[in-house]
């Protein structure tokens, strides 16, 4: 069972572009992903600021935060959804926050505590992605609630003919083509909630899944919420 709601009153951006904002499934991964991104960098830092501050609310408002004692959450990078309001506000409810570590080239996927917001606090490692200075890594079966990047994502609908042992998850999701969170999401424990964070404009209307894909449980948005029952 879902839960879904539309919260209209955010502003919106219309863009007009040389092609739909919706795709079909018969597109690449490789053509959604580098469609979207240009549409997100498309938008205005302002406009993404505002949206970036409303679904930051709604995930701090989430009851799987509330009760999660560790947090799985990314460092913004580019024109993504600014994560630093989650991050502070779960600092300063005493959770413990991990982000993830990038080994270029490496199956390996560690997460390290972040104790601070501090830019002294952080390296730049590969793909110019942050990481802490002082690495204390945490392992993933630790992990309460995961806070997931993507480029591009889309809502499956009732009827896909889904496996078993991932037919609570509703969301297919498109990232950098690294692989890190395909690899990474299956390590955490099962039943762990998986929420992933982007602008309404990064909804397409399919996504081709692979076998090696990890669909996630829901998603937040400025402006809609599509998320599972978490009890």
């Amino acid at each position: 069972m879902l839960t879904i709601r539309d919260r209209p009153a955010t502003r919106r951006l219309t863009i007009t572009l040389s092609h739909p904002r919706c795709h079909t499934v018969s597109q690449s991964k490789a053509d959604i992903r580098r469609r979207i991104r240009a549409l997100r960098d498309a938008a205005p830092a302002d406009l993404r600021a505002e949206w970036s501050a409303h679904i930051c609310a709604k995930a701090i408002a989430l009851p799987a935060y509330r009760l999660a004692q560790t947090i799985h959450i990314f460092l913004s990078i580019q024109s993504e959804v600014d994560t630093q309001a989650i991050i502070a506000h779960a600092l300063a409810c005493g959770k413990r926050v991990v982000a993830p570590v990038f080994v270029k080239g490496s199956d390996e996927t560690p997460c390290a505590q972040i104790t601070s917001l501090d830019p002294n606090a952080f390296d730049f490692g590969k793909w110019d992605l942050r990481a802490p200075k002082t690495l204390h890594l945490v392992p993933p079966n630790e992990i309460d609630l995961v806070f997931a990047p993507m480029v591009a994502f889309a809502c499956l609908t009732a009827g896909c003919d889904l496996p078993q042992e991932i037919s609570r998850a509703r969301i297919a999701r498109i990232g950098y083509g690294i692989g890190f969170y395909d690899r990474f999401l299956k390590r955490v424990r099962a039943g762990t909630p998986k929420i992933g964070l982007a602008f309404e404009l990064q909804r397409v209307e399919a996504i081709p899944i692979e076998h090696f894909d990890v669909l996630l449980d829901g998603v937040i948005t400025e402006t809609s919420e599509c998320l599972p029952s978490l009890g």
